[in-house]
């Protein structure tokens, strides 16, 4: 039996009991069918063992700890439960709550301000509990694109020619796990740059590069306008601009585009693939993991038209199937695998960096 608002408890995490408030009562005027508060870990952390819980709101900085230690004794015990970070968005405590997504938090809610703001606080709330619960159902699609398994052997030649010059990553809800685990466990020596739209924040996207930076050993970075693409290099799209890729002959630039919101976002997935395919053609590859809404799918197509391989994560590693069930609804994956694969169906990119000069514009 599918599992709906009305059936979720939730336990809130935060020092403040105004802030304890406000949640409470936004998760209540959502329909949840129970709420208790808990104004410190070890108060959290005895509920969680006592009673059970479906969702449970983390303030992530406390007067004393950390709420990501209780986020890590959850993944460690219980990793089934929705766990939301709520924060006030300081810029003090963003690299903190970055990490807290790096360690696999669900999501992230920035406490709004204004005469809307508990309405938008019930529609974060409802629109991520939701997704979730939705992405746990079973799913009825047809067989439209190849899963990994066999074809995983053979079909290699095919989906990766000789080299590609860009691979592009649209992520967005427990996408930054994902991302990080691809960029980790890419060869060292792999040359193939990489361009990143994952929805975020604004004020959380320089801390994401960061982190993705130290811990991964690679040339991460927020992308800026009219950069050149250089081989080995990771660019993050920046917060509230979309991120294009343009070609001038063997060049790739980098720019940022100030047009409307796609999807609700922005950055987002769709126009950075769209530039993708025109200024790559099919030497490029599209991925497409984790996370809520369809951003990417349109321009997973439009990848596909040109000749371009698309890469969807599957369902049971997705915390939300939005984005990836998306593109194979549509039939633009050609191959649709769990987030920890991702990387080794990338590393059979054997690119040089011999290949990569005449890309990056150096070859003479």
């Amino acid at each position: 039996m599918t599992a709906t608002l009305g059936s979720l408890r939730a336990l809130v995490l935060d020092d403040d009991p105004v802030y304890r408030h406000i949640v409470t009562s936004s998760l209540k005027r959502i329909g949840l069918l129970d709420t208790s508060v808990a104004s410190d870990l070890a108060i959290a952390q005895g509920k969680l063992e006592r009673e059970k819980f479906d969702v449970v709101s983390i303030d992530v900085v406390l007067r004393e700890g950390s709420g990501l230690d209780l986020l890590k004794w959850i993944k460690a015990h219980q990793p089934n439960l929705i766990t939301i970070l709520v924060t006030a968005g300081s810029n003090t405590n963003a690299t903190r709550e970055v990490d807290a997504l790096l360690l696999g938090a669900s999501a992230l809610v920035l406490k709004p301000g204004g005469a809307d703001a508990a309405s938008r606080l019930d529609k974060s709330f409802k629109d991520i509990i939701e997704s979730i619960l939705q992405h746990r159902e079973p799913v009825h699609i047809a067989a439209a694109t190849p899963s990994p398994g066999k074809q995983a052997a053979t079909g290699l030649n095919d989906l990766f020619p000789e080299y590609r010059e860009l691979i592009a990553v649209g992520a967005s809800t427990g996408g930054p796990p994902v991302v990080q685990q691809l960029l980790t466990s890419l060869p060292m020596g792999f040359e193939t740059p990489i361009v990143i739209t994952q929805h975020m924040p604004t004020l959380h996207i320089e801390h994401f590069a960061n982190l993705l930076r130290d811990r991964s050993g690679r040339k991460v970075s927020v992308a800026k306008d009219g950069e050149r693409v250089e081989p080995g290099h990771v660019y993050v799209a920046p917060g509230g601009l979309h991120l294009t890729v343009k070609r001038g002959g063997n060049l790739l630039t980098l720019h940022h585009d100030h047009g409307p919101e796609e999807h609700n976002c922005k950055p987002a997935v769709d126009p950075m693939f769209r530039s993708v395919a025109k200024a790559c053609g099919s030497k490029c590859v599209g991925i497409v993991m984790t996370g809520m809404g369809s951003d990417g799918a349109l321009g997973a197509v439009e990848l596909r038209s040109k000749g371009a391989p698309v890469i969807a994560q599957d369902k049971l590693s997705s915390v939300v199937w939005g984005m990836p069930g998306a593109v194979v609804q549509k039939g633009a994956a050609s191959v649709v695998v769990p987030g920890s694969e991702i990387s080794s169906w990338v590393s059979r990119l054997d690119l040089s960096c011999s290949k990569m000069s005449r890309v990056s514009g150096d070859h003479k």
